[in-house]
């Protein structure tokens, strides 16, 4: 079971590194200009956005929405969350509707428009239970809309205020950051249950090394 942590361990290193990425943009003491905050934080989603597609990959249904215990999150709610914090904080940084609204997913999941996850009850993950291409199409329709504004935030923007997915505010570099290491750590999970139902090696025979 130890090597299966792997993958937890590596998100919490990736979360590390973003941290620090942070506080070098808000610091001239570590550079001596600003870095593409943008540009990394788009090249994290995506490199995520891959890896979860193929921890998902030839799961079965069960295996999809399989709880190691009754208050755990599965795999299905965890990347239907993922792709809600991504669209919802990207979609407030550039002002524009939600894909979740905009392009029915509320409806045809039968769910609130302002449903992100947050705070769910273990009952109310258990109850999660949808079409898997419902889920699988969200993921890819909330990444494509996610990567599209990322490429429109100019570093010009980093510091003006915006509603993060928890509700407070907070400046766009700092949104950016938080969706990036919430990213990280959900598609670690995934990757952890992944490895509990097919074993060891699994990374390797996705093309994850």
């Amino acid at each position: 079971m130890a090597a299966y942590f792997d993958c937890l361990i590596h998100a919490t290193h990736t979360a590390r590194l973003i941290n620090s990425i942070a506080i070098q943009h808000r610091s001239t003491v570590y550079m001596e200009a600003p870095i593409d905050l943008n540009r990394f934080i788009l090249t994290m989603t995506e490199t995520a956005y891959l890896q979860v597609k193929a921890a998902c990959d030839g799961l079965t249904d069960e295996q999809f929405f399989s709880q190691p215990t009754t208050d755990s999150n599965h795999i299905a709610w965890l990347v239907w969350h993922m792709s809600r914090a991504r669209d919802v904080i990207t979609s407030n940084i550039i002002g524009e509707d939600q894909v979740w609204v905009s392009n029915g997913w509320a409806d045809r999941f039968g769910m609130d428009i302002g449903d992100v996850g947050i705070g769910d009850s273990p009952e109310k993950v258990t109850a999660f239970k949808v079409d898997r291409s419902l889920v699988m199409g969200y993921l890819d329709d909330a990444h494509e809309a996610t990567a599209r504004r990322l490429s429109m935030i100019s570093a010009e923007r980093f510091d003006q205020l915006v509603v993060y997915a928890l509700g407070d505010e907070r400046p766009v570099w700092r949104a950016l950051v938080g969706m990036a290491g919430d990213s990280a750590q959900h598609t670690g999970q995934i990757s952890y249950l992944r490895g509990t139902f097919t074993g060891i090696g699994w990374r390797s025979r996705a093309g994850w090394n």
